[in-house]
């Protein structure tokens, strides 16, 4: 046989051995691997249960802490209850206050004993300032509450409404009259002295006058209507009267109308908006509601000495279609605007 031959089948067997044996490793390796990442896979998985078994654990000590807390603060209140101990802080966020309830819808009251009658009543106007009144109480003093009318929900007042009629000896009949005078201001001349006008009572009394005419004084002067076109009541003194609605507890004057606003307010008197001229030589003055009679002092007639007196003329409003004025339409130059005074 040819040896050349001979090695050439001897080194073609090692070589088939060894591809064997290789591939055979490579198995081997693989499975094992394979293996490997089984195991850290399961090991992944018990670590997820450990965790989870923990949190487990520790809810239930959680849950068993509380419940020791919970009977201490169940035991605590039974306690404070049975000590008639409130079991918070009283008026904190959460705790209760043991009040007495303020109203009770009416029909709810028992009706306790009758007691002796109350004398009359001054007699009513017209039932509009009607307030809510004590008609019952329970045992433990709750008041029940009868609404008489749809304003019950307003204040009581004990004081009443008070106001000056100007233009006038006395008062609506539906009002008092607390005094009746004569207007006063500041001379319309002059500088220095206050802008309102006031009605002065017919009685002044004094306190330590000191005698002679002051130099450092403020002066008032009587208050007179300049009105041209009413040659009787024009340069004559305006009277006044100080009145009280005792029912009533608001006022209002309404400029520009001789009405009030709605019909839940009474028309005590309307009249003219009234104040100082516009002029230059005249001062400032406050505008007042005049009453439509206009009428006058007995005693007065024509401009006084001197030309000292405060004077009272109609307004008239000033309209403008691009700003600076009233509005123009509703207000009309030359009309002489009206107002009302309205208590309720």
């Amino acid at each position: 046989m040819n040896p050349i031959f001979v090695l050439f089948a001897v080194f073609a067997g090692r070589i088939t051995s060894a591809a064997v044996i290789t591939d055979d490793h490579q198995q081997y390796l693989d499975e094992t691997s394979s293996e490997i990442k089984k195991l850290q896979e399961k090991l992944r998985e018990m670590e997820e249960w450990r965790r989870s078994i923990l949190e487990e654990v520790h809810t239930l000590k959680d849950y068993l802490r509380n419940g020791e807390e919970e009977t201490e603060s169940n035991q605590r209140t039974r306690r404070d209850v049975a000590a008639g101990l409130p079991d918070c802080i009283p008026g904190t966020l959460g705790c209760p206050v043991k009040v007495t309830p303020y109203y009770i819808p009416s029909g709810q009251c028992p009706t306790g004993i009758s007691g002796p009658p109350g004398p009359a009543g001054p007699p009513g106007r017209d039932g509009r300032d009607a307030i809510a009144v004590v008609t019952t109480s329970g045992p433990t003093d709750t008041p029940c509450f009868s609404h008489g009318s749809q304003d019950s929900g307003r204040p009581s007042n004990t004081s009443g409404a008070v106001y000056i009629r100007w233009g006038h000896h006395d008062c609506p009949s539906y009002s008092e009259l607390v005094y009746t005078g004569t207007g006063a201001s500041s001379n319309h001349l002059t500088s220095g002295g206050g802008v309102d006008q006031l009605c002065l009572p017919g009685d002044p009394v004094y306190d330590s006058p000191r005698s002679g005419i002051g130099d450092s004084r403020a002066f008032l002067y009587g208050l007179e209507y300049q009105v041209y076109e009413i040659p009787e009541k024009n340069y004559h003194d305006i009277p006044c009267a100080v009145c009280i609605a005792s029912s009533r507890y608001s006022k209002l004057v309404v400029p520009a109308k001789n009405t009030c606003p709605s019909s839940d307010w009474v028309l005590e008197y309307s009249g003219y908006l009234m104040a100082e001229r516009t002029h230059a030589a005249h001062h400032r003055s406050m505008h007042i509601c005049v009453d439509q009679e206009m009428q006058t002092v007995d005693r007065t007639s024509g401009p006084l000495s001197g030309n000292n007196r405060g004077l009272m003329n109609f307004v008239e409003a000033r309209c403008s279609t691009s700003g600076g004025g009233v509005p123009c339409g509703p207000y009309v130059e030359g009309y002489e605007l009206t107002c009302a005074f309205c208590t309720r």
